[in-house]
């Protein structure tokens, strides 16, 4: 069932009238956590190309186009996950304008999902831990939490990057990942214990 808020209601009840102007309101309830995760997601070489809040604005586009295949289903899904989708459909298809296009020129092949939530995941960390004793490069770092995160299943990472990176509530990633809130809180407490216990084995700190 979609959890909607009351003001979301609302504002979908009128759009459903024909107050189109109102979709803008719509989501700008969820804009920071909506720019939270593609900041997170966004691929290292799109972002050369395209800036996160060029994404936001055509998915704001995408929303006001599609607004009426959502009217429908507003009952199965709340407007959060909708638009979240197509936040994450928007990414892949600028993925595949900007840099797939390249990459195919050199034989290149399109970056699995699991090893986009590898990449997701390891660029967040570089920006959340440390190594003090070290005293590595940010590449260095950078080249270590890409093998911790290797050392973690693809269901952990994901766990990880939703609760953790996105921000996202236990009852909405559990919804993201189609497991019960209760699955998901057993889950994402496990990951973070393996997740600290990598990170420990290579000498780096969780802030």
């Amino acid at each position: 069932m979609a959890t909607n808020s009351p003001l979301e209601q609302e504002l979908l009840n009128r759009i459903a009238e024909g107050e189109t102007e109102r979709i803008g309101e719509l989501v700008a309830i969820h804009s920071d956590r909506i720019k939270r995760m593609i900041q997170v997601r966004m691929d290292s070489r799109l972002r050369t190309r395209v800036d996160c809040s060029d994404v936001f604005q055509e998915l704001q586009l995408d929303v006001l186009k599609r607004i009426p295949e959502f009217i429908p289903q507003q009952q199965q899904v709340s407007f959060f996950q909708w638009l979240r989708f197509l936040g994450r459909q928007k990414l892949a298809e600028l993925y595949r304008q900007h840099v797939l296009a390249q990459a195919r020129s050199v034989n290149r092949e399109y970056r699995p999902s699991t090893e986009a939530s590898s990449i997701a995941l390891a660029n967040f960390l570089v920006g959340d831990v440390s190594s003090p004793s070290l005293h590595v490069s940010k590449k260095e770092l950078k080249a270590q939490l890409d093998k911790v995160v290797a050392s973690l299943d693809d269901l952990d990472r994901e766990a990880i990057l939703l609760r953790h990176a996105e921000q996202l509530s236990t009852v909405e990633a559990a919804a993201e990942l189609g497991i019960t809130a209760n699955a998901f809180r057993q889950r994402y407490f496990r990951a973070l214990k393996k997740l600290k216990a990598a990170l420990e084995n290579h000498r780096l700190i969780w802030s």
